[in-house]
């Protein structure tokens, strides 16, 4: 397994200028990371040409590129722009030097069932899988962490997937399907044989009468730590990973209140001991 490192686990430190994106990328190579998983709204200011050459000076390759647009819906105007939105981030992925796609497909809308919104994005999925392919992307998605999400557990993520088709995989989020009420390593042990990519991240449980986090389908509420800090037992998924033979990277993730770069050096030395 290789270390990796998420874009978004810096985004606040991009968003105010503490880091330039060079910076950020020399910080996650002198933490240990081999790869970036480059979320491309951290994109917009440069052109692709640019990312592939900020990530070869690095010393870093592009892991996984990130992007996505909401395919939940049924309006086939809609629908059409969506789709549209992911062929461009299959291009600039292509463009950046990767052929590693991770799409995020929104989140259903309020009252809307989650079994319709599995149904459109699988249909959408299966639509732009082709596109993918000649492109010779591997195209994937992960369970996410929304209350609105139309899929989060291992059995509604599987159901995309048959759906979908067989050229669809999936990147494991070591975390969200815990908003879920699922084991990580059980979610794991279901979803294993499409896997292509992990993102490795850690949840704070919250007091219950506690205004902020996210709130789990039980009720229970949680807030982003650095990896190692919080209630998910690493070693564990790291031996599940490892007895399925996963070769790829563990990318960083980083999501919660304190400063992220204090996070990202505490948590990768952890996932380098780890390792």
């Amino acid at each position: 397994m290789k270390l990796g490192f998420m874009t978004y686990s810096l985004s606040r430190s991009l968003a105010d200028g503490t880091l330039s994106m060079p910076a950020a990328l020399a910080l996650m190579k002198e933490l240990g990371a081999e790869g970036v998983d480059f979320s491309a709204p951290h994109g917009t200011d440069y052109t692709n040409a640019d990312v592939r050459e900020m990530v070869q000076d690095a010393g870093l390759v592009i892991s996984s590129y990130i992007g996505g647009a909401n395919l939940t819906m049924d309006d086939p105007a809609e629908r059409a722009h969506s789709l549209d939105e992911i062929r461009r981030v299959i291009d600039s992925a292509v463009e950046a030097g990767t052929t590693a796609v991770m799409v995020t497909t929104g989140n259903c809308a309020r009252g809307q069932d989650r079994a319709e919104g599995r149904r459109n994005v699988a249909a959408g999925l299966a639509e732009v899988l082709p596109y993918a392919k000649d492109r010779g992307v591997t195209l994937s998605t992960e369970e996410l962490g929304s209350s609105l999400a139309p899929y989060q557990t291992s059995a509604e993520c599987l159901e995309v997937l048959e759906m979908a088709g067989a050229d669809l995989m999936m990147t494991y989020d070591s975390g969200n399907m815990v908003l879920g009420d699922e084991d990580p390593i059980s979610f794991l042990e279901a979803v294993k044989s499409r896997v292509v990519h992990a993102h490795v991240k850690d949840w704070e449980l919250l007091p219950p009468e506690t205004d902020i986090g996210l709130t789990a389908r039980s009720g229970k509420k949680y807030v982003g730590t650095a990896v190692g800090q919080g209630i998910l037992d690493y070693p564990a998924i790291i031996t599940a990973l490892k007895a399925m033979d996963y070769q790829g990277f563990l990318s960083f993730e980083y999501e919660g209140r304190t400063d992220p770069v204090q996070a990202a050096r505490e948590g990768m030395a952890y996932l380098r001991d780890l390792l």
